[in-house]
């Protein structure tokens, strides 16, 4: 409904509801008038301006059913799944509407001495002969019917894409969870250690830390963040690692041109952050090609990694590339394919 689409937008927005109830009001109007003209074509110079207060008769009764299904039978039976209740009222209505128009058409003639075009009203044939009129009338009913399921569907769809939408939020935000407590708690015990033999040095990592808090604070809160970011906070976190640890060793490598490619936040920081902990040498390599983009992290991790975070990243692959990604997962190899096209 959020689309350039109007028919989408005249079908379902609260915007337009006065316009289709209109149309919806004037085909009916046009299909009845139509029906009673035919019915009297052979009596329309006797009746004169009668006829027109035959049609609107005709009209408001079938109006009233129409709407007796808009408002209580498709919202009570069929929107809420008890199919087998909305066909059988239907099928009552749709046989009963054709059956009253026999039945006025009789009484209209009666009443005014008009010659009747059927001549016998309770002959079984009469069914037969009302069945074109019972299909177009199932029609019209159905179509409203079909158009008020499609449109919960799509109040469905939209209400399960903002609760994924939250679910990736908060997602997120345990991923900063993860990473923020022993990462900091490490940090700065190093800083305040070193304030009083090398100021400079626990300045430096200061800075640092803020750089990175930054990012994760504020950058991440937006859906995709340039890869290069990404990256540069990927670098942030190992300086800051290497001055906890001064026997860590990182590189960094990209192939290709990744200015202008964008992932989610936090991806490959998380992934990273699954196998620093248990080692000491650690190998990045992004490549992109073609819209593909391929990240490659080697390490001499020796133990399993944790599985619970893992898995969180898995859902936040499964929710925001479904069908876009391709991963390889051991002790030492985090192997992982993303196609970045929107």
């Amino acid at each position: 409904m959020k689309d350039n689409n109007f028919l989408p937008r005249f079908l379902f927005s609260p915007n337009y509801r006065v316009w289709r109830h209109l149309i919806f009001i004037l085909v009916g109007a046009i299909i009845t008038f139509n029906q009673v003209f035919i019915a009297y074509q052979d009596s329309q110079a006797v009746l004169g301006n009668r006829i027109y207060l035959i049609c609107a008769t005709s009209f408001m009764v079938y109006l009233i059913a129409l709407y007796f299904n808009y408002f209580y039978l498709t919202p009570k039976y069929l929107l809420k799944g008890n199919y087998i209740g909305y066909a059988v009222f239907l099928t009552i209505i749709v046989f009963s509407l054709p059956t009253l128009s026999i039945a006025g058409e009789y009484w209209v003639r009666n009443s005014l001495g008009l010659p009747h075009r059927i001549t016998s009203y309770t002959h079984p044939l009469i069914l037969v002969d009302n069945l074109s009129t019972t299909v177009i009338t199932a029609v019209c009913f159905c179509g409203v019917s079909v158009i008020m399921f499609f449109g919960k569907w799509m109040r469905g769809n939209e209400e399960v894409s903002r609760m994924e939408s939250e679910h990736v939020k908060s997602e997120l935000n345990k991923l900063k969870g993860q990473i923020a407590p022993a990462f900091l708690s490490k940090t700065l015990r190093n800083a305040s250690s070193l304030v009083e033999s090398n100021p400079q040095q626990a300045s430096d990592t200061l800075m640092r830390l803020g750089q990175l808090l930054r990012y994760l604070l504020y950058d991440c809160n937006r859906d995709r963040v340039l890869l290069k970011s990404e990256i540069n906070s990927l670098d942030k976190f190992f300086e800051l690692e290497q001055s906890n640890n001064p026997d860590m060793r990182y590189r960094i490598h990209i192939e290709g041109d990744i200015r202008n490619t964008f992932v989610v936040p936090m991806l490959f920081l998380s992934l990273v952050q699954c196998v620093i902990a248990d080692s000491h040498s650690v190998e990045l390599l992004f490549r992109l090609q073609d819209k593909t983009l391929s990240f490659t992290c080697k390490s001499d991790n020796d133990k399993p990694l944790d599985k619970d975070a893992l898995s969180l990243i898995r859902q936040r692959l499964e929710l925001q590339y479904p069908g876009k990604y391709a991963w390889d997962v051991s002790m030492e190899t985090i192997e992982l394919k993303i196609d970045t096209s929107e």
